[in-house]
């Protein structure tokens, strides 16, 4: 049950992070007098947000919880959502302990990843020299995480494992020996554990997916067809703001190397050939440029080499073997002018 003072006949937008989401919200509550019900279940218990606006359309301003099944109850003031008070929930009531305890630990990490990010698109000299700082506070929450109490069977650690070490593949494996058999189920595990077992299959050593691709002209390409070269592959997008940055680099170690023993493959994840095209011309891509036009929800290219995001970046030896993932700014010829020395 929701009751907020002062509120009147405003809706509520239901926002929910789960995996996966088709779309940012879920579900719509109609307040009375500042007052409704909301019913239903959900298959786990998360995190969800509800934004309350107001009648003309605007944003009041939001409260969250985490969302279980039982009996819940919200109170609070129309004009102050973040004092609100969340009753009935054993499950909210752990989720709050964790955030309260952990809010150095949440607010140092949050901060580094911020600036780390910011930088990295505008000041890469800064991002570099941030990065050894946002590994440690990155560790600390690892750390932090995977010690709470009650972990093993927690409801509410899977989500934080989910949230941010599903790109980890050797903090996820350690994240997930640590789960009870009772978790199996919970959509969070569920997802780590799906992930964990595609990342396994995209780390150094192992054969990378002989994709078959087309180029402008329509001449179709596979992996396998630069057996005995290395081979770097970027994934990028027309859409892609920061792998606009990314280009400058793989064009400079493109002009270096060209001569020798590799090719340099840019992936596009569009559905769209114009945009395609002309992207392609705009950035001035002189290297190889193919595409499937499926874009990230369809390409089979993202299962293959678990994309879940871009810019990525694998570089494949002459045998066919990934030897190094996501290479960034000068690291791709750095990198590249050490292993192909032919």
């Amino acid at each position: 049950t929701i009751d907020l003072k002062n509120a009147k006949n405003e809706q509520i937008y239901v926002s929910e992070r789960i995996p996966h989401p088709t779309t940012w919200y879920t579900d719509t509550i109609q307040l009375k007098d500042g007052k409704a019900v909301f019913k239903g279940k959900v298959t786990d218990p998360h995190w969800v947000a509800f934004v309350v606006v107001k009648e003309d359309g605007e944003l009041q301003g939001s409260f969250g919880m985490f969302l279980d099944n039982s009996q819940v109850q919200v109170k609070g003031d129309y004009n102050n959502l973040k004092q609100v008070e969340i009753t009935g929930s054993k499950t909210n009531d752990e989720y709050q302990r964790i955030e309260k305890n952990g809010a150095e630990v949440f607010r140092n990490f949050g901060r580094i990843r911020y600036e780390r990010s910011k930088a990295f698109k505008d000041d890469r000299a800064r991002y570099d020299s941030l990065t050894p700082h946002y590994q440690e506070a990155y560790n600390k929450l690892f750390d932090y995480i995977v010690s709470l109490p009650g972990y093993a069977t927690s409801q509410v650690a899977p989500h934080y494992v989910w949230e941010y070490f599903a790109e980890d593949l050797d903090k996820m494996g350690k994240a997930l020996a640590g789960f009870d058999a009772s978790l199996n189920s919970n959509v969070f595990v569920a997802e780590c554990r799906d992930n964990w077992e595609k990342e396994k299959k995209v780390q150094p050593g192992q054969p990378a997916y002989d994709f078959t691709l087309s180029d402008i002209d329509g001449k179709v390409y596979k992996l396998s067809d630069f057996r005995g070269k290395y081979v770097l592959i970027e994934f990028s997008a027309s859409w892609c703001g920061w792998c606009k940055k990314e280009i400058p680099h793989i064009r400079k170690a493109y002009e270096h190397l060209k001569d020798r023993n590799i090719v340099f493959i840019t992936m596009m994840m569009d559905t769209e050939r114009e945009q395609w095209i002309r992207d392609m011309k705009r950035e001035e891509i002189g290297w190889l440029c193919l595409t499937d036009l499926k874009g990230m929800k369809k390409s089979p290219l993202v299962d293959a080499y678990n994309l879940r995001g871009l810019p990525d970046s694998f570089v494949v030896d002459p045998e066919g073997y990934i030897i190094r993932r996501d290479l960034r700014g000068g690291e791709v010829l750095d990198y590249l002018s050490e292993v192909v020395t032919e």
